[in-house]
């Protein structure tokens, strides 16, 4: 299977990851018919970042199943570690399950009557800090930790995070591009002087500062990038009646 990494622009940094699959049946043995066409699925991280010590969980969920004749599996799921370079190969005591991605049941293929459906697929993408898909979860649906994964022709849409949605799967050898984006932070600094002065007689103010703000045409203060509430602490406001000095507390 394969995943390419795309570069960062602005502060967006975009991951993009190659998906090979292929389809048929929920096989857990031999089919009594002939063989059916089969998609077939590969994978491989790739780019500039390291992926050592991570692993991806796949899963292959079908709408409905192919008829059972057909030697395929309608479903898959697998876990595979990535090595340094972003290729991956299957995880420990993952290879029987990870086969099962080179012989899905292709969506051509009759349904079963008992299970009718499009059979059409649906892949998932579960990126683990760890290996054999153990640790945090880096894409998780909440988002948490700023890296989600788009199929390519979702990527400016974002309606189905981490998958590729309701993929018909033709027979033979098909790739899907996955791109997984995370958004950088963009700092800057501003530096504020303040002077430390006696507080009002007659305030409630516990404290007062001078950091330079001025009336404004409101009755208000102007305090320039400083929120003296945000900023400092929620006690604190610029008073027009004290020549807009930064009063805090209690």
């Amino acid at each position: 299977m394969h995943f390419n990494k795309l570069i960062a622009f602005g502060s967006m940094m975009v991951l993009g990851g190659l998906v090979t699959m292929s389809g048929c049946n929920d096989m857990n043995g031999p089919g009594e018919g002939e063989n059916g066409m089969t998609s077939s699925v590969q994978m491989a991280f790739t780019g500039a970042v390291s992926w050592e010590g991570n692993s991806v969980l796949i899963t292959a969920t079908r709408d409905g199943q192919a008829d059972s004749k057909y030697r395929c599996y309608n479903e898959a799921e697998a876990c595979f570690n990535f090595n340094a370079d972003g290729t991956i190969e299957p995880a420990t005591g993952q290879n029987k399950a990870a086969k099962a991605f080179d012989e899905l049941c292709s969506s051509v293929d009759v349904p079963d009557p008992d299970y009718p459906g499009s059979l059409n697929v649906t892949f998932t993408y579960v990126i683990y800090a760890g290996e054999n898909c153990n640790g945090t979860v880096i894409n998780d649906e909440n988002n948490t930790h700023d890296f989600v994964c788009y199929a390519a022709d979702d990527f400016l849409t974002q309606d189905y995070p981490n998958q590729t949605a309701n993929e018909e799967l033709p027979p033979g050898d098909l790739l899907n591009k996955v791109l997984c984006v995370s958004e950088n932070t963009d700092k800057d600094f501003v530096f504020i002087s303040c002077a430390e002065i006696d507080v009002p007689e007659y305030s409630y103010a516990t404290a007062a500062f001078d950091c330079g703000c001025v009336p404004d045409n409101y009755g208000g203060c102007n305090c320039g990038d400083l929120d003296p509430s945000a900023d400092i602490d929620p006690s604190c406001s610029a008073d027009p009646a004290n020549y807009c000095a930064i009063l805090c507390g209690p």
